[in-house]
């Protein structure tokens, strides 16, 4: 989580408000302190243990129908999240709706072609079970259907080892940056 978000930390640099979809348990917001972040997340347990970890708003909401006025945050964030809910279309939608003009949508994506994923995948228990979208291909090619950007490939995990790599079929995780299309 640290290297991720070092990432998003780069990609949000000029962004005051920032809106982290799927917040979980505020990972990202503990790292963050310095930022204005808002967690959004759909589950009371998790907004819970996120609330117990660090001092951030957060508030519980779906992806899909954003609590959020038009316009109103810089940069929205989704770390591992799209993979998991079925109707990508409206989350980017929302998404799109409550950025700024200029904001940037920054996705980081488990990149089902790798070695890690397609393992975690296998586990019993696993929560890459619950994946929805099991092609990351196909998946940010959708996201670029919404925003100018490009899709980066940045991480690898083996072995419990963490190392860059922008090798699309060793890298475990990448990432759809850009802005909204008018």
């Amino acid at each position: 989580m640290d290297r991720e978000a070092r990432y998003v930390k780069e990609q949000v640099s000029g962004a005051d408000r920032i809106l982290d979809v799927g917040c979980g348990i505020g990972s990202l917001e503990e790292r963050f302190p310095e930022r204005e972040i808002l967690g959004l997340d759909r589950s009371a347990t998790m907004l819970h243990a996120a609330r117990d970890r660090v001092a951030a708003p957060f508030i519980r909401g779906d992806a899909t129908a954003l609590p959020i006025a038009t316009a109103s945050v810089d940069a929205v964030v989704c770390i591992s999240t799209l993979e998991f809910i079925p109707d990508i279309d409206a989350v980017l939608t929302e998404a799109a709706r409550v950025l700024d003009s200029d904001g940037t949508l920054v996705t980081l994506l488990l990149n089902t072609h790798s070695e890690y994923v397609q393992s975690n995948l296998q586990r019993d228990g696993s929560y890459f079970q619950r994946m929805v979208h099991r092609d990351s291909a196909k998946l940010a090619d959708t996201i670029l259907e919404y925003v100018d950007g490009e899709q980066e490939f940045f991480l690898s995990i083996s072995d419990e080892e963490i190392f860059e790599s922008a090798d699309p079929a060793k890298a475990a995780i990448s990432a759809v940056v850009g802005t909204p299309r008018e």
